[in-house]
């Protein structure tokens, strides 16, 4: 039997389950609330959706607060903040492994750049569907943002468009930690992973200086 390393703390993974089900329900709510006849099928009122739009925008709002304190309180924040040098120059084997054109990439950390790069996105995302979901949940009390941002209309435009892109690198980020194998992916339920599992904390990868994979 393999010896199992830790991975994921409660606190991360409290974190993401928490804001994984109320950005999930944010998008299929916010659908709803954008185009009811368009998705009737999710819900027969307009009261059901719009309380749980509001309610889970508390929700998502104390998570991405609870979970940057934590990153900085645990120095956990190198590992999912991306840097645009040294992360972007790892793209290409990256890119590779994940197009079949390689069968393995470096090891990178805990997670790869384009994980990371998701990540530090869905901050600066979650921050601007906080921000003008508020404006239009009270556009009387927000009128200098809502004017600094072009008006309700634009509000309405860019909460939008973000939701398509909270879809959009949902899908990717669900095919990436698929695609990284099953042990990374039972880590975020159970915390931890076999050692030596690609991903593991004592995983025995070393590079070369073009950043290749020099272990198994």
């Amino acid at each position: 039997m393999k010896k199992m390393e830790n991975r994921h703390s409660i606190a991360i993974r409290l974190f993401h389950w928490s804001n994984m089900i109320s950005i999930t329900l944010l998008i299929l709510t916010g659908f709803y609330i954008h185009a009811p006849n368009s998705f009737r099928w999710l819900f027969s009122n307009m009261d059901t959706p719009r309380m749980l739009h509001f309610a889970m925008a508390y929700v998502l709002l104390f998570g991405v607060i609870g979970r940057v304190y934590y990153a900085i309180v645990a120095k956990d924040a190198h590992n999912i903040v991306f840097r645009p040098i040294k992360d972007t120059l790892n793209f290409p084997s990256m890119i590779k492994y994940y197009l079949f054109m390689a069968d393995s990439h470096p090891y990178y950390g805990k997670y790869n750049p384009g994980q990371k790069m998701m990540y530090t996105g869905w901050l600066f995302m979650a921050l601007v569907q906080i921000i003008t979901g508020f404006v239009l949940y009270a556009p009387n009390a927000f009128p200098a943002l809502a004017g600094w941002m072009g008006g309700l209309l634009a509000v309405r435009i860019i909460h939008y468009v973000v939701n398509w892109l909270f879809v959009l690198s949902v899908v990717v980020h669900v095919y990436l930690d698929v695609s990284e194998g099953i042990p990374v992916l039972m880590s975020m339920f159970t915390g931890k992973i076999p050692a030596g599992a690609h991903g593991a904390p004592g995983e025995s990868h070393t590079a070369d200086s073009d950043g290749r994979s020099l272990g198994a």
